[in-house]
């Protein structure tokens, strides 16, 4: 499996699809969990029936990983670990072989205002009501500060091939580079 991780706007997502379609492997993120579980409860009508947790949507995501890798499917994930779940990563890499894409850019705040902007599940009255934001842009403006406090947490060494990327303008490494490290054989890493 490959494990995209890094800080919130920097291109997982679209690396993420763009690697599982190249290898036809499933493409899955814990932000994707969480709008199948909000898409459950309502968030596209005029009432939400509950707000999932973003434990919930871990919890719901890891599951998935664990039975997807149980089956011999491999796939690409998303999530981005933080410090204070460590059992995260321990389940993750007990389910099956591990490499890691850990994306980077320049200015991943920029990345994430335009997207929320433009975010038709945020714009939902049921979903702002929901998480108590008036406007798209005070959830914005609340989502900022959640991302600072996420890249404060989130883990940047791992027990595993780690191929670092930067997204700013592309990819570099490119992608033939991502491809190749994606199907290469890699020994243990040290523990």
């Amino acid at each position: 499996m490959i494990l995209l991780t890094g800080a919130p706007g920097t291109g997982k997502s679209t690396l993420g699809t763009t690697l599982a379609a190249m290898l036809r492997v499933p493409f899955l993120a814990r932000d994707d969990i969480r709008g199948g579980l909000l898409f459950t409860a309502g968030a596209w009508g005029s009432e939400l029936d509950r707000m999932p947790t973003g434990d919930e949507a871990v919890e719901v995501f890891l599951q998935t990983v664990e039975g997807l890798l149980a089956h011999e499917v491999s796939c690409v994930i998303e999530y981005v670990l933080r410090s204070h779940r460590p059992g995260d990563l321990d389940r993750i890499r007990t389910a099956g072989e591990c490499f890691v894409v850990f994306t980077d850019c320049a200015d991943p705040t920029t990345r994430l205002v335009q997207r929320n902007s433009s975010d038709r599940l945020i714009a939902n009255p049921a979903v702002l009501r929901a998480v108590g934001a008036p406007t798209v842009e005070a959830h914005t403006t609340a989502m900022l500060e959640r991302m600072r406090q996420v890249e404060q947490e989130m883990l940047r060494e791992f027990h595993a091939p780690v191929l670092r990327v930067d997204t700013t303008d592309g990819y570099d490494p490119g992608l033939d580079a991502i491809l190749a490290f994606a199907t290469a054989p890699h020994s243990a890493p040290p523990s």
